[in-house]
């Protein structure tokens, strides 16, 4: 075969390939595409993912992201409702949920979709801080910080007007940045330290109250074991009193014995040391008079007798 049958079949081959490409197109599962014939939306063509046909020079595909994507805003400066500025950055999450309106509403460029979210976005932020004062965006009471509404209020400003207007589902909005200006954070700590020095009188004054309750529980226990001791040291004392009252009795019986025992019972306690030497008259020392002649053998019989009482019956019995 010549080599023109070759080259003829390659050119037929490279024009069939070119021809498919111009009557197809695909769509991936991470886009939306929209077919227009002389700029009418064909409603009825194919724009699920997969391989399509369509006519070429007279028909055009338009290809958008459809994934989720993140719009961020700028700083910018807002109001609240007690005309307290604020500069803050707020994003939102979004994707094109209808091509062919935001294609009609937006046109083919993709992020012009970015744009319109960012419009809307601004002007919702602008009016829902107008129903909002500082305190429901900084406060050091989380309990009265308001973000969560003012972030649900913001997209729900937004939300049914991106889906009507372009095809635009916006799926959550948050409030990323808050920064605050020198002159409003000046006031802002001012208010914080008061609010501080509130909590700090509450704990103070809950303290002292509970130290003043603790003190007067322990002074009514002091109270009531000093009066139950005071009770049975009374009673011991009145038993003590009525067997001193007794001896008393027996010894008012033969007072001048009883001052004769005491007064050996104490001398025969001094003399068992054993380890002092005293030097004294004994005519004029109490007890130490009994040691006079005359009265040393009413010792030696008191020590005897009280050695016998002492050593019991079982030492009379080892002696005998």
């Amino acid at each position: 075969m010549p080599r023109s049958f070759f080259a003829y079949c390659t050119m037929g081959i490279i024009v069939l390939i070119i021809l498919l490409m111009m009557c197809t197109y695909q769509v991936r599962f991470t886009e939306a595409a929209v077919v227009t014939r002389f700029d009418r939306i064909l409603a009825d063509r194919g724009t699920e993912p997969g391989l399509h046909w369509k006519w070429p020079f007279i028909e055009r595909v338009h290809k958008f992201d459809a994934r989720l994507r993140t719009f961020e805003s700028e700083f910018r400066q807002q109001s609240t409702r007690d005309q307290r500025s604020i500069v803050m950055t707020v994003f939102a999450t979004w994707r094109i949920d209808d091509p062919s309106k935001f294609l009609e509403a937006v046109g083919p460029a993709a992020d012009a979709g970015a744009v319109k979210i960012g419009d809307r976005l601004e002007n919702a932020v602008n009016v829902v801080l107008k129903d909002y004062p500082l305190s429901a965006l900084v406060n050091t009471d989380p309990q009265k910080t308001k973000l969560v509404e003012i972030e649900a209020r913001i997209l729900e400003g937004i939300q049914g007007q991106a889906e009507t207007d372009y095809g635009i589902s916006v799926n959550s909005v948050g409030i990323k940045r808050l920064n605050l200006p020198q002159i409003v954070t000046q006031a802002v700590f001012e208010r914080m330290k008061k609010d501080r020095e509130k909590t700090i009188k509450a704990l103070e004054a809950e303290g002292r109250s509970e130290a003043q309750k603790i003190t007067a529980e322990a002074e009514q226990q002091a109270n009531k074991i000093l009066v139950r001791a005071g009770t049975y040291a009374r009673s011991i004392e009145a038993l003590g009193e009525a067997e001193a009252s007794r001896l008393y009795a027996v010894f008012e019986k033969n007072r001048e014995l009883s001052d004769f025992l005491k007064m050996s019972e104490t001398l025969l306690r001094i003399l068992r040391n054993g380890q002092t030497t005293i030097v004294l008259d004994t005519n004029d020392m109490v007890p130490f008079n009994l040691m006079k002649k005359g009265d040393g053998d009413r010792i030696s019989a008191a020590g005897r007798m009280d050695d016998t009482a002492t050593a019991g019956p079982d030492s009379t019995d080892d002696d005998n």
